[in-house]
């Protein structure tokens, strides 16, 4: 068994550190061989383990679409990868255990985190779901084929003018959503006994037993409670030992 992963990578949000602490983290918790890749607008401080791919131009759209832009994993042929799994992974990720089962059920063309977002508006966790290249196109192809319906349809909540949910856009395009085994890809905020009560710190952000990766959606990053707790959320030292090269 072979598995790609990739994350996008673009402005300023995240570093070249970011991405390499996340190629890091899979190295040590995914024992399946596999090749990592970032496609990004600035390669520059990538580890040489990482697959570089540059960032496309989107000539159908005027303006930026934001999020939507990681949809591109569903066009044909994405990076040459026709009939490959690949995992597709947020940057603000961290491992803490052993993610081999990225690649169960072999069967499933696409698997996604169930979603727990708290507004419940849609199934599935877009930060990391896994996905056979050249199935699923259509959901590139309805964006490409008229963006502005996405954006009427899928404005991300937080975005610019434009910005699109990808999360939204698969949501509303997907009949079917199957999801990986619950408990593995856990959220920060809801899982992780993360915010203090009235304000107090005390206490320490923990995941749940059987967490496998857990995701940092939302403006709390991993830096941000790394060493201490952060506005109305508590140090969460998991991440200081998992969270590196």
């Amino acid at each position: 068994m072979f598995l790609h992963v990739n994350c996008f990578k673009w402005g300023d949000l995240y570093s070249a550190d970011d991405v390499n602490r996340l190629r890091a983290m899979f190295l040590r918790h995914l024992t399946l061989p596999h090749t990592f890749h970032c496609i990004t607008d600035d390669a520059e401080g990538l580890r040489p383990d990482i697959l570089v791919h540059p960032l496309p131009r989107y000539d159908f759209c005027d303006w930026d679409i934001g999020n939507g832009r990681k949809l591109f994993l569903f066009s044909d042929d994405f990076l040459g990868l026709n009939g490959a799994l690949v995992v597709q992974t947020d940057i603000d990720m961290v491992l803490i255990g052993n993610v081999d089962f990225l690649a169960d059920r072999p069967e499933e063309d696409f698997l996604i985190a169930r979603g727990r977002n708290q507004s419940g508006n849609t199934r599935g966790h877009a930060a990391i779901l896994r996905h056979r290249i050249g199935t699923r196109t259509h959901l590139w192809d309805r964006l490409v084929e008229n963006p502005a319906t996405a954006v009427a349809t899928c404005q991300h909540h937080r975005g610019q003018p434009g910005h699109i949910s990808e999360q939204r856009w698969l949501d509303r395009n997907l009949a079917v959503m199957p999801f990986f085994e619950d408990g593995r890809i856990v959220y920060f905020r809801q899982d992780c006994n993360a915010y203090a009560e009235h304000d107090n710190p005390k206490g320490k952000a923990t995941p749940p037993e059987g967490a496998r990766i857990v995701s940092f959606a939302g403006k709390t990053n991993p830096q941000h409670v790394m060493n201490g707790s952060y506005q109305n959320c508590r140090h969460a030292p998991f991440v200081a030992t998992h969270w590196r090269e």
